[in-house]
């Protein structure tokens, strides 16, 4: 009887231990997060159309590292080539934030489209802010806004 407890045993351990996942190796990144909106845009952008804005709130953890912070746009657009899309990478100062993140029809001129994307911290006073200027292909609905990419 004793050794068909020990046989059930050992058979249970190799079940339970197969089942088990495996962990080695590195962690894993934290998900980028988006802050972006679709809509249809016109081709040949005018200052005389309104400007848009998307906005929510986000939670940064500043003590665990860098952060890459970017605009979007999807499909991709012809990016000015005078003055390249500002990016930012480095720490950010921890806590709560009102992420926003805004289009501009015909800035700098006619024809382009600017992003502005802010990040503003709800009590330290802390806010960044980049800027990109672009020029889509055509007429048609496109995802616009900035994204947050931890490194770590």
């Amino acid at each position: 009887m004793r050794a068909t407890f020990r046989k059930l045993y050992l058979v249970t351990a190799a079940v339970i231990m197969m089942t088990l996942p495996i962990t080695t190796g590195t962690a894993y990144a934290a998900e980028t997060a988006y802050n972006v909106r679709t809509q249809w845009l016109a081709e040949w952008a005018l200052s005389s159309m309104p400007m848009d804005t998307v906005s929510r709130d986000i939670w940064l953890a500043g003590n665990r590292g860098d952060y890459g912070w970017y605009t979007y746009v999807n499909p991709p657009a012809e990016v000015y080539v005078g003055v390249p899309c500002e990016t930012y990478t480095g720490p950010i100062f921890e806590g709560t934030y009102s992420w926003t993140s805004q289009i501009w029809p015909g800035r700098p001129w006619d024809g382009w489209y600017r992003i502005d994307s802010y990040l503003s911290h709800k009590t330290a006073g802390v806010s960044y802010k980049i800027s990109c200027n672009f020029r889509i292909p055509g007429d048609g609905n496109y995802t616009w806004g900035s994204a947050l990419d931890p490194h770590f």
